[in-house]
């Protein structure tokens, strides 16, 4: 980010003008607040999450392998509903892997679904911990 200080033309003020990137899109935004200077960009678009018909999507907080059991991945659903045997695909920079959801847990209570908003523990059925990482997507698989 770059902040640099200017006097006002017409009154001697002080102003400030910053510029910089949206860490998530990387969409280059500057801000003045200089008499008679443009309005700020509108933002960008939100990010898309989940299609038309509402299919289940959860970005990846955290991952867990459990001795004797599996791997858990964390985080809130973002939007639809997953439930317990729905083959799901794991998608990221290391590529996409199929997996299935073996067990849903939420704040220490097993479920048998959860939808949009719900903070959960996914177990997942033939994954290693090294194929999922914090910031992957979960989706429904085709």
């Amino acid at each position: 980010m770059t902040v640099s200080a200017q006097v006002c033309p017409h009154c001697g003020a002080p102003l400030t003008i910053v510029s910089g990137h949206c860490s998530f899109c990387r969409t280059p935004l500057t801000v003045s607040v200089e008499p008679g200077s443009p309005p700020p960009a509108p933002p960008p678009p939100p990010w898309p999450v989940g299609d038309a018909n509402g299919s289940f999507v959860m970005t990846v907080d955290d991952v867990f392998s459990i001795k004797g059991r599996g791997t858990v991945v964390t985080g809130r659903i973002a939007a639809g509903t997953v439930r317990v045997g729905d083959r799901l695909v794991i998608a990221g920079p290391s590529g996409t892997h199929q997996t299935e959801c073996a067990a849903i847990e939420s704040f220490r209570k097993q479920l048998d679904a959860a939808s949009a908003g719900d903070n959960v523990g996914l177990m997942l059925k033939n994954i290693d911990k090294t194929h999922v990482a914090a910031g992957d997507q979960l989706r429904l698989a085709p």
